[in-house]
């Protein structure tokens, strides 16, 4: 084969590589942050906490009923902010499922812990490779940098 006809293909392929992330990136935000809020939001106001207590008191966790409500709240904003595509979400959410599969399921990741698990890298997928267009992480990056380039100057002008 032909070497720029081969190089041409690998640029294609990279070019339409790009163009589809954003959209997967998009459809990982919206299953992931859906699918969490109904989770989280069951057991927040549909009174599961309880249950979920009990079960970390089974693991002799420390305060099982605070750690209940903290890691659903906690659960419940990360994927609000997920499906408005801001990345602090995935980082709370990568914490927070990280704990749920390490702590709470032993690291179980092809047995009991596998949909959490799932969920905890889908959330590291957002986290690394940022939550798809459109989203608000870009919108606040840019106020936040003309901010800090505002200061910059004035500094720069004294």
């Amino acid at each position: 084969m032909n070497p720029n006809v081969q190089l041409s293909m690998k640029t294609i392929s990279k070019l339409y590589q790009i163009r589809l992330l954003n959209p997967a990136l998009l459809l990982i935000r919206i299953w992931l942050g859906t699918v969490m809020i109904i989770h989280s939001g069951t057991y927040l106001f549909e009174g599961k906490v309880s249950e979920l207590a009990t079960f970390l008191e089974s693991l002799n966790w420390p305060f099982p009923l605070i750690m209940a409500y903290a890691s659903q709240i906690a659960e419940f904003w990360a994927a609000i902010l997920i499906l408005l595509g801001i990345r602090l979400g995935a980082w709370v959410m990568v914490f927070t499922l990280g704990i749920a599969v390490l702590f709470a399921h032993s690291g179980k990741i092809y047995s009991e812990a596998e949909l959490p698990f799932n969920y905890f890298l889908m959330s590291m997928v957002l986290l690394l490779a940022g939550c798809g267009k459109p989203n608000l992480d870009e919108y606040l990056f840019k106020k936040f940098n003309m901010i800090i380039r505002n200061s910059a100057s004035k500094v720069k002008m004294r």
